[in-house]
């Protein structure tokens, strides 16, 4: 039997909630599974995957494959580096050091991209500023240049009309 590590879609319609389950690869999507492993919720920005990382790795070193997406959620959450490191002989106290160093390394990363961001969105904003600035100005000076043009052909009309009396 052919062990598949997936996503089992749960929730109502455009509420979308996923189980993260071991079931076999001939079995539908949503159909019975042999054993739920966490879950995971798309549309919460907070805590949004939930796992039993023992239970994951018990499946993947009997053998069982991880759908592309689970595949991206075990690497988002580290499992898959863990996985590496003990694949490697490192003892427990190794992985947990080194587990704790790369977490703390992906928060780094998420907060520089996060920086770059708001940044690019700060950016944008005076951009913006700067362009209505810059109209307002342009609009200003066209004001400005209308009513001298309107007193220079009055002035221009009068003096013709005078002329014809």
């Amino acid at each position: 039997m052919a062990v598949k590590l997936r996503l089992k879609r749960m929730g109502r319609r455009k509420r979308p909630f996923y189980r993260i389950v071991a079931i076999d690869s001939r079995k539908r999507r949503d159909g019975a599974e042999i054993e739920r492993l966490g879950w995971y919720d798309p549309l919460k920005a907070d805590i949004t995957i939930e796992l039993k990382i023992d239970r994951i790795i018990h499946w993947l070193s009997k053998g069982a494959q991880a759908s592309e997406t689970v595949d991206n959620i075990l690497k988002e959450n580290g499992l898959k580096y863990r996985l590496h490191l003990m694949k490697e002989g490192k003892t427990e106290d190794e992985v947990e050091v080194l587990f704790a160093e790369w977490q703390i390394n992906q928060e780094k990363k998420r907060a520089k991209a996060l920086e770059q961001k708001e940044a690019k969105k700060i950016a944008a904003i005076k951009a913006k500023e700067a362009e209505v600035a810059a109209e307002a100005a342009e609009a200003a000076e066209a004001a400005e240049e209308a009513p001298a043009e309107e007193a220079a052909e009055a002035a221009g009309d009068d003096g013709k009309a005078k002329k014809k009396n």
